[in-house]
């Protein structure tokens, strides 16, 4: 197989540092979205508590964790490259980011304090814990979405919606055919 070959191949396995650190670092914010694996976790968790109660001891176990104590702990090749990368971050973005993080995590904690106290005084999950963990988890989305709009973005903001872009691309076609 010829390097230009290999180059082209979208299934190869990244072989440099630097590659791989593009596959875990997003280039146009200096962010890793595995990170977000972390509140995509506790999401899924309270979304699926209604109907599997055994997710309980999980969700009470969860607890927020920094982007850097995240990436300590990771076992993800190349983790290294995450922290430097988020160190460095501009100082004004990494503040946005970590704003954005620091309401994730109080809206976590404050879902699973709520989901906790449900839980104790009923000791079921009845409808009233569901009705509390699916206005949770529509919060936690929300702002997850901020969160994963800077991670893929940078500090760019995705203010085109999905509708908005095809309807540009359609005109920007249409122009082209006429």
């Amino acid at each position: 197989m010829s390097a230009v070959a290999r180059e082209s191949d979208p299934y190869r396995v990244p072989q440099m540092t630097s590659e791989r650190a593009s596959a875990l670092v997003n280039p146009a914010s200096g962010l890793a979205n595995d990170y977000l694996n972390l509140f995509n976790e506790i999401v899924m968790l309270i979304e699926q508590l209604p109907v599997m109660p055994d997710l309980i001891q999980d969700i009470l176990a969860w607890h927020p964790v920094s982007y850097a104590d995240y990436f300590s702990a990771s076992s993800l090749p190349e983790r290294h490259l995450a922290l430097e990368a988020y160190t460095d971050l501009d100082a004004e973005f990494r503040t946005s980011f970590e704003t954005v993080v620091g309401e994730l995590d109080q809206k976590a904690v404050g879902a699973v304090a709520a989901i906790r106290r449900m839980y104790k005084a009923s000791g079921e999950v009845d409808q009233d814990l569901a009705d509390i963990c699916a206005r949770a988890s529509e919060s936690l989305r929300k702002t997850l979405l901020k969160a994963t709009t800077l991670v893929n973005h940078g500090t760019r903001r995705g203010r085109e919606t999905p509708q908005h872009r095809v309807d540009r691309l359609l005109n920007l076609n249409a122009r082209k055919a006429g």
